[in-house]
């Protein structure tokens, strides 16, 4: 037997969850969790903003499939992470955030950093607790992390009062949990099924959309198999994206508002019905499009459009009970359909070739795009954080495998970059991590550099600097006119210096024939890297590329 504090539960209680690191900023409510941690020999990562710490989680959990640990302090750090755990419930990233709270005795009395926490993550969480008693603290937490990791990913919230952190008592009064997390695989409906491969069996222009659903039940190997036996076109969508490599015959991108608009029917998997897919409504679908759909969350299941099929289930044994019930042969059916796509998207990325191949001065964003490709590597991580720039990017960066690109998601939260790339140096030393900013995103989460230097986790930043939020200030240009284009635009400035000056190095890039030798100098280097690359404010506008999201 042995005394343990409450913070000390905690941290043992992370451990045998598989947690390997916490993200925080400190406060005087948590300091025995910090405690608990050095005991247990989990690495704490302090952040400058709790913002961040509840970002670098959001990417920890993306990056093992297991829960990722933000540990704020009571008040303002509770609702400073507030934006950080929105983005993962977005995301469908199982956050656990811990968050401190005054004492229970004084609960009510106007204590400091007293306010309802609970309450206000409940909305924006699987579900959210308030620990009562220090020997709950196990039970609370195994809880918490059983329901972000089980059926559909998500956040959850757990406040602790600082007096039951810092109560002792035996361990054998407070056991931790052990086999509280089962996530068998769950096949589709066996009639289900069969209807589904009746209707691809009888398609003639079929598409696949591979959401992140695909990514987070660890699908690719039964998408590729499932590929490989229908012919059926497939885009890459959320955290799809690499499920198959950007040069699989069977993976296209640039003609899928095409693919769509003319498909008679749409497997959607793992892939919600939202904004990024028209809602599954036309015109983005056509008007007698089928659509069927599997997703671990029965609830997105006929959300926006009814369907043919929908399946609650695991996208990987569904696929696998697809290429069972397919007929043989199935593929050549769909060949003028690929052929038909396969030119629209030869001619699209020869449009994108011409663009990319500018030697314009100011650089335009198709000119850096390329040049990041270029240096991205089957290891590299590929951080995306921005509008424009990051929209650029997008279209040329090759993708290799599953979880190799990293951006906000469906929530659209910009500064998430910083913190992304420090949780993905932490976890993968050996990779090359490379962040593509904005410069309005950079501004939001800058100081994480910091952050990094200090932890010696060297990443390179791309900053894209075109001296504005291009994608909000190119729209309302053209929506209001230039006289009226207000709260858009922003200085050029020098971030490069902004991270020497928090002991990283920056360089800044003003011509074209200076980006391939920045590139490789930053990548290279086991440093932190600031690349202020100056871009052409209009330089996206002006190739018809205006986007709002609403």
């Amino acid at each position: 037997m042995a005394d343990l504090t409450g913070g000390a539960l905690v941290a043992r209680t992370l451990k045998q969850a598989g947690v390997g690191h916490i993200f925080t900023l400190c406060g005087g409510h948590i300091l025995p969790i910090y405690d608990g941690c050095l005991d247990e020999g989990l690495g704490i990562v302090d952040v400058r903003h709790e913002q961040a710490a509840a970002h670098a989680a959001d990417a920890y959990a993306r990056l093992t499939r297991n829960v990722g640990v933000a540990v704020v302090t009571a008040g303002p750090g509770v609702t400073d992470a507030v934006t950080g755990v929105a983005n993962a419930h977005a995301a469908r990233s199982p956050l656990l955030l811990l968050g401190g709270a005054a004492p229970l005795g004084l609960r009510g009395l106007g204590a400091l950093q007293e306010t309802e926490q609970v309450g206000l993550l409940r909305p924006i969480t699987k579900a959210a607790w308030s620990v009562a008693e220090t020997r709950q603290i196990p039970e609370v937490l195994t809880t918490a992390i059983r329901t972000a990791l089980t059926g559909r990913p998500g956040p959850v919230f757990v406040e602790i009062p600082v007096d039951l952190l810092m109560t002792t008592l035996e361990d054998r009064l407070a056991p931790i949990p052990t086999g509280y997390v089962h996530r068998t695989p769950v096949p589709g409906d066996a009639d289900a099924v069969a209807r589904l491969a009746a209707l691809l069996a009888r398609a003639e222009r079929p598409v696949l959309v591979a959401g992140s659903g695909v990514f987070w039940d660890d699908a690719a190997k039964p998408l590729a198999a499932f590929a490989q036996a229908a012919g059926v076109p497939v885009f890459m969508n959320g955290a799809g994206r690499g499920a198959l490599p950007w040069d699989h015959p069977l993976a296209f991108a640039q003609a899928r508002g095409l693919a769509l608009a003319g498909a008679d029917l749409v497997l959607v998997l793992g892939a919600q019905l939202d904004f990024r897919l028209g809602y599954g409504r036309p015109p983005t679908f056509a008007e007698d499009a089928r659509v069927c759909m599997v997703d671990c969350d029965p609830l997105e299941l006929g959300r926006n459009r009814p369907l043919e099929v929908g399946l609650a289930a695991h996208t990987g044994r569904v696929l696998a009970q697809l290429v069972e019930a397919l007929p043989p042969g199935l593929g050549a059916r769909f060949e003028a359909w690929r052929a038909h796509l396969g030119r629209t998207e030869r001619d699209a990325r020869a449009r994108l070739a011409a663009e990319c191949a500018s030697e314009q001065t100011p650089i335009s964003h198709y000119r850096l795009a390329p040049q990041l490709a270029r240096v991205v590597t089957p290891d590299t991580i590929v951080v995306g954080d921005g509008g424009d720039v990051v929209g650029c990017a997008s279209k040329v960066v090759p993708l290799h495998r599953p979880g190799q690109w990293l951006d906000p998601g469906p929530f659209g939260c910009l500064g998430v970059g910083p913190s992304f790339a420090i949780a993905a140096k932490l976890l993968h030393p050996e990779r090359r991590v490379l962040l593509i900013a904005g410069d309005g995103a950079f501004g939001l989460n800058g100081m994480e550099l910091e952050t990094a230097v200090r932890f010696r986790l060297p990443f390179t930043c791309v900053v894209g600097n075109d001296g504005g939020w291009g994608q909000i200030r190119n729209p309302q240009r053209s929506f209001f006119g230039e006289a009226r284009a207000v709260a858009t635009s922003l200085p050029a400035t020098r971030y490069d210096l902004m991270v020497e000056a928090l002991g990283g190095r920056g360089a800044l890039v003003r011509e074209p024939r200076e980006l391939a030798p920045a590139l490789e100098r930053a990548l290279a280097s086991d440093e932190v890297w600031c690349l202020n690359v100056l871009l052409d404010p209009g330089a996206y506008r002006r190739t018809g590329q205006v986007s709002m999201a609403i």
